[in-house]
This record gives C-alpha cells, structure tokens and sequence, in this order.
C-alpha cells in the first residue's frame, strides 16, 4: 500500500511538471560598475530536456561577448557559435546550442548557460539582452527546446537589459523584458525594443527634446541614432514611415548635433547624415534619410535624335565615341528615340554623338557630331538640319574640296551591339559643301574675270590724267 502511495505521488508530481509552463529567461544584473559581467540564461518548469539552442541580442557598442559556459541543469554539453557583431547597426548576435547527456531528459529548473561579457561602452549606455521578440533581425532565430524523442518543448523566453554605471545615471529604465512564447514570438506592439540610450542626468534643468526620424527611402532600413556622437538608439522604419525615437530627451539647452546611420541594401553602401539644432525649452527635431537606388552611380545618355528635314529618313546612324551603335527611321518633324546608352565608371566624361543619313531631297549623305559632358543619367538631344539642292555647289574631282561632309562609317567596333547595321548607300563621286544659297553660281564662276576688267580701267584712267598734266605743263 505504501508502494501504491508513492508511485502515485511520483506520478502526480510528475503530471504537475508536465503541466506547467516552462520559461526561459535571461538574468543580467540591472547595474554593471566593472569591466566584465556574467549573464545567466535560466529555465524553470523543464519536463524531459533533451537538447535545443537560442539567440542572444546586445548591442555591440556597449557590450561584447566573452565566453559562453555549460550550465547546471543536467550533464550538459554547450557551444557557441556564429557570433555578428555589427557595430554600424547596433546589432550583436550569438548562437547558442546545447546538448544533455542522456536519452531520457532532465526535469526541474536550472540554468541552461552563462555568458560573459565585457564593458565596451561608457557610463550612462545601456544594451538590451534579448532571446526573444526580434523575428525580423536577420540571422536571429526564436529559441527551440526538444525533448528526448525530439518533440518540441513549448516555452515562454524572457528578455532583460543591462546598464553600465551607477543608477543614478538613470532616470526612465524601460523594461526590455517582453515575454513571448516559442510559437508567437511578438512584443504587444508588434516591435522589438532596441533603446540603448544615454540619459542624462535626472536633476539638471535642460532642454526636452523630442526626436522623429523619417525615411524617405523605398526600403525598410534599421537606422541608428546619435546625439553628439554618442549611441542613443537604432530601430527598424518602413518605407516612407516616421518613427518617434526619443520623447523628451533631456539636453543641455544649446547646440548638439543628432547623427543617423543606416546601411541602403539597393546600393549595399553605408550611410551617415548629421545635422546640427539648437534645442531650449520643449523642442521637436526631425531627421531624415535619404532615397538612394542602384542606379545612383550610373553614367548613361538617353539620346534623341529630331529630324527638321522636310523628308522621311530611311537610316539615321547612331555612333557614340566613334562606335557604331543602332539606326532608326525618322519622319519629317519626329523625334527618334534611340534609348539609353550606359557608359563605365572609368571612362572620361566628354563623349561624342554622331549622326549620319541619306538626305533624298538632295541625294546626298550628310553627318553631324555633338559633344557633351556625361556625369549622371543625361539626356542628349541631336538634330538633322534641313537640306535642299540650292544649299549644296557640285564641284569637280580635280577641284579641292575645302569642307567634306560624306564620311565613311567604322568597320570596327569594341562594343558589341544587338542592332545590326545595314549597308551604308554608294558615295557620289563629286564631293558636295554647303554654302550661302543665296550666291548663285553664275555670280561665283566669273569673279576672276570680274576683278581683271576693273584693273584695267584703273591703269587706264591713270594713264590718261599723266598725259593731261604734261600737256597743260606745255602751254
């Protein structure tokens, strides 16, 4: 009967184990006034505890990770491993796993780990120490227990926080303690508190100021605060989102500069913008970030081509630097679109833009260069001047040609090209220039004979007052 009693009692005890919630929580001391510390992760209420793992979040730039050590809950095996320090983001992470000797499982409470930690910030910091409520810090995951048939215990992970200094340094401690259990991981506000700010002290009559910070950029981005320099805190904000980051903050009346930090994945560039307030009294201050895309170091020339000719062009050529690149058709008082042309980094910035076409008004083939600066995404605008057979003098092959406007187009090229090139039309065998239409032809072929007369009569109108003279001189 006694046996009875005992084996009932083990069973009862045993369902009261297995009915209880466990919790896994983080035990810091709430003030640290040395160079290093230990942090103890905690369970209570375990049934059968085989094995499992956890992440631990700080904020690199006011605590570091030292060592991690197996903890007193069975014979257990632990490591550590895949540790992130991102000082930039304020983000700290391990990677906690750990394993009991043993195929049956430990019950009870105990610890699971202890981890040490050095003092990297100043008095007055303070760094969350966070196992749960971060699902959207990437590399963190929510803990996980298993039991020794490797089902999956449920838990309720707690945080905590730690402040470097004396208390007195602190005057709002907010409770970084969220619980959640393993299966929602989420604070009451959706959000995961990473205020590691720096207050002041709590007598002084100061400025309160009121800091938002927006993000004008089309990405969600973890942005980081500092007030003259010193870490206050980093939060996630959505795109095009404004979030509240410190309500009033105590500072000395005057001028402080508020600096924001964030890493732009579209550009895979870090970024920082300071700015400079004066704060007296209840004072709001608003920073911003700034939109930044893939393209924002991009060197291209979007180029058109207008035809002012009075016809309809067949082949308008493109070439860019000397390089052929694409034809289009254009009609009279069109515009050509031939896209956008990307050019490297390392290239210098005047480029060229040259045109050639067939103008059969005349029947003759024309060309025309620009020249222009490319330090962005540029617009680059090409224009067919007007052509009509009065423009242009027919000169013979045996006569020099002073200005050549038919040109032969490049057989090479160093830049591939998707846009084939047809056969360029036969060059007239007279070379063509233009000239002012209104000098008729007429008026040109006989200017020599012109200028001859004139000296003529000049010589003979002279002749003719020296004789006048000598006859007068007789008489």
């Amino acid at each position: 009967m006694k046996k009875l009693a005992i084996i009932a009692l083990i069973l009862t005890l045993s369902t009261i184990l297995a009915a209880a919630e466990t919790i896994v929580s983080v035990d810091a001391p709430e003030y640290v006034l040395s160079d290093t510390f230990d942090v103890e992760i905690k369970i209570k209420d375990v049934y059968e505890l085989d094995s499992g793992d956890f992440h631990l979040l700080f904020d690199p730039n006011v605590v570091d990770v030292t060592d991690v050590t197996a903890g007193d809950i069975g014979n257990m095996n632990v490591v550590f491993t895949n540790k992130r320090s991102d000082k930039i983001q304020g983000i700290g992470i391990i990677k906690v796993t750990f394993d009991i000797s043993g195929t049956s499982g430990v019950s009870g409470s105990g610890s699971l780990a202890t981890i040490g930690f050095d003092v990297i910030g100043s008095d007055g910091t303070r760094s969350i120490l966070n196992i749960s409520n971060t699902k959207y810090v990437y590399l963190f995951d929510e803990g996980k227990l298993w039991d020794g048939s490797a089902e999956e215990i449920t838990a309720k992970w707690e945080n905590d926080n730690v402040c470097i200094g004396d208390s007195s340094l602190f005057d709002d401690l907010t409770d970084s303690g969220n619980s959640t259990d393993s299966s929602n991981s989420t604070n009451p506000d959706n959000s995961t508190d990473f205020n590691t700010s720096t207050p002041d002290a709590p007598d002084t009559p100061d400025a309160k100021v009121t800091i938002f910070v927006e993000n004008r950029d089309d990405d969600d981005l973890f942005v980081k605060l500092s007030i003259d320099g010193d870490f206050e805190k980093q939060d996630e904000i959505s795109d095009g989102d404004n979030v509240e980051y410190c309500d009033g903050r105590r500072l000395t009346e005057g001028r402080h500069t508020f600096t924001i930090e964030w890493h732009d994945h579209d550009t895979n560039e870090d970024y920082v913008k300071t700015k400079e307030y004066s704060v007296s009294g209840k004072t709001a201050v608003t920073l911003m970030t700034d939109e930044h895309t893939e393209d924002d170091d991009k060197l291209s020339a979007h180029v058109y081509v207008k035809n002012l000719d009075d016809d309809d062009l067949d082949d308008v050529y493109l070439y860019i630097d000397g390089v052929y690149w694409k034809y289009k058709s254009i009609s009279s008082d069109s515009v050509g679109d031939y896209g956008e042309y990307e050019f490297e980094d390392d290239e210098e910035e005047l480029h060229s833009f040259k045109i050639e076409w067939f103008d059969p008004g005349t029947g003759e083939d024309y060309e025309k260069i620009t020249r222009s600066y490319i330090t962005g995404e540029e617009a680059v605008t090409l224009y067919i001047d007007k052509h009509i057979k009065e423009d242009i003098i027919l000169l013979s092959d045996e006569t020099p040609t002073p200005v050549q406007t038919t040109s032969t187009p490049a057989t090479t090229s160093t830049r591939s090209t998707s846009n084939p090139k047809p056969a360029i039309k036969n060059t007239p065998k007279s070379s063509i220039f233009h000239t002012d239409p209104t000098l008729s032809e007429n008026s040109t072929g006989n200017n020599g004979l012109g200028q001859g007369i004139t000296q003529l009569h000049t010589l003979i109108g002279f002749i003719a007052a020296v004789f006048a003279l000598l006859q007068i001189r007789r008489s």
